[in-house]
């Protein structure tokens, strides 16, 4: 982790695996077990969740080839709403501590913390106030630097319960990440991969326009 001061300061809060973990929250029996989550889509079952342990099922799946590849996993219906309570408590809380938060997909939110040194310390301090709002069962993670992209990217790597800071060359700390860090469907990242752009430095290193033609704007 580096303690250099950021100018600006963007924090990501990131609880990976949200549903599965509201899922052992409330029903322990299945902690260590393969878990997948399922969830009608227009097109059939597939994959919301999947317990951390399974290796080689994406989110997105078809449930028929996720089940294929695990075949000893546990099904369980999505209960959204839950899952949407449990994230909303802690947009709640995130909210005593800025005033600017920004709640994304399921478990991950932004939160402004410029210009709150004075109330909370410096950027190891800052994280560690964050990582105290959700309770440490969920395991959340903290990425902090000066944009929302690189805080979250910063978060994904972190261990449970830790934080990354960014505080200089941004670029260079994506560069060579996977693209299996960004935060897109099974499929795009499977058309990217396709396409051999395997790399974010690969993605940063073509026109806005090339990825519009391929993926649309966002």
């Amino acid at each position: 982790m580096c303690y250099n001061s950021i100018s600006m300061k963007i924090a990501c809060l990131l609880i990976t695996h949200l549903p599965i973990k509201a899922e052992m929250k409330r029903n322990n029996s299945i902690a260590g077990m393969p878990v997948l989550i399922t969830v009608q889509s227009r097109y059939g079952a597939k994959v919301l969740d999947i317990s951390p342990q399974i290796s080689d099922v994406a989110l997105g799946m078809p449930i028929e080839q996720a089940i294929s590849r695990c075949k000893d996993a546990i099904l369980i219906e999505a209960d959204e709403m839950y899952y949407d309570s449990v994230f909303d408590a802690i947009v709640k809380k995130l909210r005593y501590k800025s005033p600017f938060v920004e709640k994304r997909e399921r478990g991950c939110a932004f939160v402004d913390m410029d210009k709150t040194e004075k109330i909370y310390g410096d950027d190891k301090d800052i994280a560690n106030v964050l990582l105290k709002v959700p309770h440490r069962d969920l395991e959340p993670r903290v990425g902090l630097s000066n944009s929302k992209f690189a805080s979250y990217v910063a978060a994904f790597i972190s261990k449970a319960c830790r934080a990354t800071i960014i505080s200089e060359d941004v670029p260079g700390f994506l560069h060579d990440l996977s693209i299996d860090m960004l935060p897109l469907s099974w499929d795009d990242q499977a058309r990217l991969h396709n396409f051999g752009l395997h790399s974010m430095g690969q993605i940063a290193s073509l026109s806005v326009e090339s990825m519009q033609d391929q993926f649309g704007v966002q």
